[in-house]
């Protein structure tokens, strides 16, 4: 495994050429066809044809690997897999959990012994439900802070009244891989004797002052879920750096029986179904949610399973190329989109975006691409459908001065994220651009 231990650099800035001329409305011959008219590209097939969300490369070597190592050659993966962490994301310490939902979970409960206060927390009104869930299973009191739309960053001036309010650690998630302002961030919360940590689930090929993010927190977390770039299939990693570092409250032990089965077999059909060709077969399945946004209830953190741990070491140099060329990818349909009010995209207020997806701001969201189904099946898909305030169980926690969150309720109704992973052919980021060329604003 130690070969897999290779030093990181940031990555500079990569120049793209256009494949063809920007898709301008304005500069296109003719009349622009109707929004019902989104074909999809040329050569899919028309049943199980759909674009997946994201690609997280999981090839099945890799699984049956990590599944020999554990059972055959009876090895312990984790140790390997820690040592990997600790030293891409240059952590002093680092527990490895059984998803992101865990990691964060477990890293409120040590952000507060470590400030020796109250867990009252401070989280993005908008954002992935599972960072409400972990809030809720460290047992905090909780505060929401407006999110900026044209940064998917903190809005100051109401993260600043939560910590007036008397939250001391901040939830801060840099949604889709893009970084946010982390100095401002830090100088607000240090003005009010409170803690940063950093939610980096979905920053995996994302880079912040030379570090990537998931290394810039003295707490961070990762994720090791299917959609989040680099899989384990499951799996999420607490990370802390510091000296004087509390120990972390008991953590139980994974089922290393059923729960290996259950990754092998959910490994296998992520890396089967994980493709446009035949993702529309396990995306019509409805108990499956896939591309549904659903609160889950926590559940106590446990140890990552061996075989996640297995897995994760050997998809990291395919998880690397994969962000390369997923920011490859978003700088390529940046370079082409249409010149139009109505579409925004959303500019990285620092560093190098990862782009797990492409998000841009549109003028009716979905609703403005008229066949809203086909739009889908081509790989367009709405963010979070309700702010975070709107769970019960967050309302049940909520405390701080504020009531309503606008820039929360605005990305809501117009954020529409597009993908950006390295299975897209010419012919979809085309199909993409021509969607977006029709679009009725």
């Amino acid at each position: 495994m130690t070969s897999l231990l290779v030093p990181v650099k940031q990555p500079a800035r990569p120049t793209f050429g256009r494949l063809r001329a920007p898709v301008t409305p304005g500069r296109r011959p003719g009349v622009n066809p109707p929004a019902a008219s989104l074909v999809l590209p040329p050569g899919s097939p028309p049943s199980f044809w759909r674009q997946p969300p994201v690609y997280s490369p999981l090839p099945l070597p890799a699984i049956l690997g990590a599944v020999r190592e554990t059972y055959i050659d009876r090895t312990d993966s984790l140790p390997a897999a820690r040592a990997l962490v600790r030293q891409v994301y240059h952590a002093d310490v680092a527990y490895l959990l059984g998803s992101g939902t865990q990691a964060l979970q477990l890293g409120l409960r040590m952000a507060a012994r470590i400030l020796g206060k109250p867990l009252r927390v401070a989280l993005p009104a908008y954002g992935c439900y599972a960072i409400a869930a972990a809030a809720v299973g460290a047992g905090a009191d909780i505060a929401l802070y407006d999110v900026d739309p044209r940064t998917l960053g903190p809005d100051l001036d109401s993260l600043a009244a939560t910590l007036a309010a008397g939250a001391r650690i901040v939830v801060v998630a840099p949604l889709y891989g893009v970084p946010l302002r982390w100095t401002d961030l830090q100088a607000c919360a240090s003005s009010f004797g409170a803690i940063l940590v950093e939610d980096a689930a979905q920053g995996h090929g994302a880079w912040h002052d030379g570090l990537p993010l998931g290394a810039i927190g003295s707490l961070s977390t990762l994720s090791f879920g299917r959609g989040k770039g680099w899989t384990g299939v499951q799996g999420g990693a607490l990370l802390l750096r510091g000296s004087d570092l509390p120990i972390a409250p008991r953590i139980g032990r994974a089922s290393q029986g059923m729960g290996a089965l259950s990754i092998g077999l959910c490994g296998v059909a992520q890396s089967a179904l994980g493709r446009a060709r035949w993702f529309g077969l396990p995306a019509a399945i409805p108990w499956l949610g896939l591309g549904e946004t659903r609160y889950r209830d926590p559940v106590m953190p446990q140890r990552m399973n061996a075989v996640a741990a297995g897995v994760m070491t050997r998809t990291f140099p395919l998880a690397s190329r994969e962000a390369r060329q997923r920011r490859d990818v978003a700088a390529d349909l940046l370079d082409r989109l249409p010149i139009d009010s109505r579409i925004r995209p959303i500019i990285p207020a620092a560093g190098v975006a990862g782009y797990l997806r492409l998000p841009l701001l549109l003028s009716r969201g979905m609703a403005g691409f008229g066949d809203a189904s086909r739009a889908e099946r081509l790989g367009f898909a709405a963010g979070y459908p309700a702010t975070i305030a709107s769970l019960e169980p967050v309302r049940q926690r909520l405390f701080g001065p504020a009531n309503r969150w606008p820039g929360a309720v605005d990305l809501t109704r117009r954020l529409v994220t597009l993908p950006t992973h390295s299975q897209l052919t010419v012919q979809d980021r085309d199909a993409l651009l021509e969607a977006l060329d029709r679009y009725r604003g």
